[in-house]
């Protein structure tokens, strides 16, 4: 029998590979999507908890979706809505303070805290958005050009400045600066993490700079309507198959062979996978180039987990924003260590949502991402870091812990092991450097500049692949 071939093959279903394909097979390339697991979805799958819950694995909320990939697939006929477009951000310190759009609110709700960090907001949130427009062009295109000399300069100060010194330049209160640090990730104090801020500003969910939104049904309809995109184009879509290794031909790509045995013959290969990943594991071993190799990231010891809640109830429930829970910036130097040792941090940092439409009437899904703890945790680490977070919760929503149907605790390693490692790339990278390896054909369709769901790398690649300009 001869081997099944196609114009391109992309290994992983989330929804950068599914981007991907769509884009592929949008430019009529035949083109078949490989998904190791039994169901698309990757980091935005749901799974069942307790009867009538579902509860997102990994994104439960979206800030960096390609607003360009959305019009070009038309994902709203296929049935993409969003029940929550503009998120609010709620820190809850001692006090909460409250992060909305409308300036004049957010002012009002910062001058409880301080009246210096009230009179700061509005130029910093100025400056923060122009900052975003002005370095889009390095994150956005396949080939930026560097000579805008503002935007060299500002690359250059930002690549060695932490959030938290930049977030100490401007504010005072440990509450705002603590609730402003979460959207740096999980090391503020580190250079460069000031550009992390930077980046999520640039982002235009639902055709707003700087949201956060929720879509209708979850993370989980975004997959759906991508699904559905790709149906329409022409996709062939082969769920629990897994690549074993990519085949070369005269040092490039050619196929890729599945752990089943069959091997599937393609001129263009894209892997969603990490680019450690994809050199070490699926690429025939040296073909990648000892340099290449040398500089892939090694793993952390330390990332985020994820914990869902099943309630029965949650009196005062809002919909409508994400809480970060994080007293002072100090905090998270603290959990970071404490990761980088094998310990939970003894002051949990983390943000939590209660999405619409995941439980039966009255009764709520409640979704937390702590962050940073150790990548590595057995069960009874587990078992502690889901009290912690309850208690944290408890102190804060008195009750709460008596509404709890059931508790999910994902450790940073059990995600990476459904999924694979979801890793950061350069963020100084152009996408050219980013998306393409050393071997010829081989094109990486997931790495964004910061790990999140955007799709926006796989459209990228696509074209970088096709030729087109982007």
């Amino acid at each position: 029998m001869s081997a099944r071939s196609f114009d391109a093959v992309v290994i992983g279903g989330g929804v950068s590979g599914l981007a991907c394909a769509c884009t592929l097979a949008k430019a009529k390339k035949r083109v078949l999507l490989l998904e190791a697991r039994n169901a698309l979805g990757g980091l935005c799958e749901h799974i069942p908890l307790g009867e009538g819950f579902t509860a997102p694995v990994g994104a439960h909320v979206l800030y960096a979706l390609d607003p360009q990939l959305i019009q070009a697939l038309k994902l709203a006929k296929h049935g993409l809505k969003f029940a929550q477009r503009d998120m609010a951000l709620v820190g809850l310190g001692d006090r909460p303070v409250t992060i909305l759009r409308d300036v004049p609110d957010t002012v009002r709700h910062i001058a409880a805290h301080s009246a210096a960090d009230a009179e700061a907001w509005r130029r910093y949130r100025n400056e923060l958005f122009a900052l975003a427009r002005m370095l889009r062009p390095f994150w956005w295109e396949a080939r930026p050009s560097h000579a805008d000399a503002a935007a060299t300069e500002a690359l250059d100060r930002f690549r060695r400045l932490s959030a938290a010194a930049w977030l100490d330049s401007w504010f005072e209160s440990d509450a705002l600066k603590a609730t402003l640090a979460f959207d740096a990730g999980p090391a503020p104090f580190e250079p460069g993490s000031a550009l992390r801020l930077i980046w999520r500003a640039a982002q235009e969910m639902s055709g707003l700079q700087g949201a956060v939104a929720w879509p209708q049904g979850g993370s989980a309809a975004l997959v759906a309507a991508l699904a559905s995109a790709a149906k329409k184009f022409g996709v062939e879509v082969q769920t629990g198959a897994r690549a074993a290794r990519i085949v070369l031909h005269e040092e490039a790509a050619s196929g890729v062979e599945l752990t089943s045995g069959e091997v599937i013959a393609a001129p263009l290969i894209f892997s969603s996978l990490s680019r450690r990943r994809t050199l070490r594991e699926l690429a025939p071993g040296g073909a990648a180039g000892f340099d290449a190799l040398s500089a892939l990231p090694k793993s952390a010891p330390s990332g985020e987990a994820k914990v869902l809640l099943a309630l029965k109830a949650l009196p005062n429930a809002d919909e409508t924003s994400r809480f970060v829970v994080a007293e002072r910036l100090e905090a998270y130097a603290a959990a970071a260590s404490a990761a980088r040792a094998g310990r939970l941090p003894d002051e949990l940092i983390f943000e939590f949502v209660t999405p619409a439409g995941l439980a039966p009437p009255g009764q709520h899904v409640l979704s937390a991402l702590v962050r940073p703890v150790p990548a590595a945790m057995d069960k009874d680490m587990k078992t502690k870091l889901g009290a912690k977070l309850v208690s944290a919760l408890e102190a804060r929503k008195s009750g709460l812990s008596k509404q709890i149907a059931a508790i999910e605790v994902l450790s940073p390693d059990d995600i990476a092991a459904r999924y694979g490692y979801n890793e950061d790339s350069d963020m100084l990278a152009d996408w050219t450097t980013r998306l393409m390896t050393p071997i010829p054909g081989l094109f990486l369709c997931g790495a964004e500049p910061v790990a999140s769901v955007s799709g926006r790398a796989g459209r990228i690649a696509a074209g970088l692949a096709l030729g087109a300009k982007r």
